[in-house]
């Protein structure tokens, strides 16, 4: 059972954002509906890779890893008769996640007032590169531009010395549909009280800049304008290093302040200790050094025993590990960490969960996988809003399912 159980969204998104942040809740157990239009259906139903290679929109590998737990209708909004439809479900609906450039629902008659006369105790979601409001509200963005426009690129990633460089993946969208998730289940405790509906206004600009808020913080309190990393590092204090077999990250905490004595006694490297060496300013300043001295001594050993025996002295260290490592890590294993899902179109295939268990139990256990375009319009259309077979045949001729 989930904590969400009680809950039904509807998912009117296209996108990571958007996708994600109703994924998140349908993995506790929300009833999530995701509101597609008829014949293509979400665009990341058709982005590669595909499963086995075959282009399919069941085997797009985005569209399948963030629609798991969901029921899937076909509408065509742009039809009276679909926007009627969507209403109707509204009526039944908690939450609204969509993730439209602003404007767009209104013009369709879709847009929170509209909403909220249907349903007045709901929790309408939109996700925008830059909100509802604002100079930028109508700009078009991507990730990349949510990082830059946050402070990312300045102070977060890449060297001081290089140009900026970007993360891989949509981290500023994880990010902000992460926010959206927290921000949806506090309004729906507060609705409890007051059994208002709220709109919530979500930025992935402003996701990106809480995300390094460390650094963006020392300027908006002192006026002081960090910025990222200069060099190739120091070394020790976060270094990506090679092993016999891989690549491990340093660093120097966990040692109780003598960490360069740990090091050099496992290293057997007893110029570690050399005063030039004594502290992170001084590593990073003879850091071309260090590294001499530390990288042939990693050489000597496996990623595996070197974790080993650093931990076991306190220090702390990370393994570089691949894609397949990760799927593989017996510490995941024993945890349930991954769960598998038999989806009609691709068979089987193996899902991340979230990051934390409930009562010892993955939430994602019993899922189900991301539905076929449509998979649930007699389900849902039929079933549970009441439209006989006949009427769905006209629905479905008209294309307005």
């Amino acid at each position: 059972m989930g904590i969400l159980d009680d809950i039904k969204v509807l998912e009117l998104t296209s996108g990571l954002s958007g996708a994600f942040c109703a994924k998140l809740l349908a993995d506790q157990g929300a009833d999530t509906i995701k509101v597609e239009p008829p014949g293509w259906g979400d665009p990341a139903r058709h982005e590669p890779p595909f499963i086995d290679g075959v282009p399919h929109p069941d085997r797009g590998t985005l569209f399948l890893a963030f629609n798991t737990n969901k029921r899937g209708v076909t509408l065509d909004l742009e039809q009276a008769a679909g926007r009627d439809l969507f209403l109707r479900l509204v009526q039944h609906a908690d939450v609204v996640v969509e993730s439209h450039p602003p404007g767009v629902l209104e013009q369709l008659g879709l847009d929170y007032p509209a909403m909220r006369e249907a349903n007045p105790g709901l929790v309408l979601t939109s996700i925008t590169y830059f909100g509802q409001t604002g100079p930028y509200r109508n700009y078009r963005g991507s990730d990349l531009v949510a990082q830059a426009l946050g402070g990312y690129l300045y102070a977060v990633t890449g060297s001081a010395d290089r140009p900026p460089m970007g993360t891989t993946l949509e981290q500023m969208e994880i990010t902000a549909a992460r926010d959206g998730a927290i921000a949806i289940m506090a309004t729906l405790l507060q609705r409890q009280q007051s059994g208002e509906g709220r709109h919530i206004d979500v930025s992935t600009m402003e996701a990106a800049v809480s995300t390094p808020s460390a650094l963006i913080q020392p300027y908006s309190f002192t006026g002081r304008n960090p910025r990222r990393g200069a060099g190739d590092g120091n070394v020790i204090d976060g270094m990506h290093l090679p092993t016999k077999d891989g690549e491990v990250t340093l660093t120097t905490s966990g040692t109780g302040g003598r960490p360069m004595e740990v090091w050099a006694e496992l290293l057997e490297e007893p110029r570690l200790l050399d005063a030039k060496f004594a502290t992170r300013p001084l590593r990073l300043e003879n850091w071309r050094e260090l590294y001499d001295l530390v990288a042939p001594a990693l050489t000597r050993w496996t990623n595996l025993d070197l974790m080993r025996e650093t931990m076991a002295r306190g220090l702390v260290i990370g393994l570089v590990q691949s894609p397949k490592q990760v799927v593989n890590s017996p510490h995941l294993k024993e945890r349930g960490y991954f769960v598998e899902l038999d989806h009609p179109e691709t068979g089987a295939l193996k899902y991340p969960g979230p990051g934390f268990l409930i009562d010892g139990v993955n939430p994602m256990d019993g899922s189900r996988p991301a539905p076929r375009l449509g998979e649930h319009n007699a389900e849902i259309l039929g079933g549970e809003l009441g439209l006989s077979t006949e009427e769905l045949g006209l629905l479905r001729a008209s294309r307005v399912i």
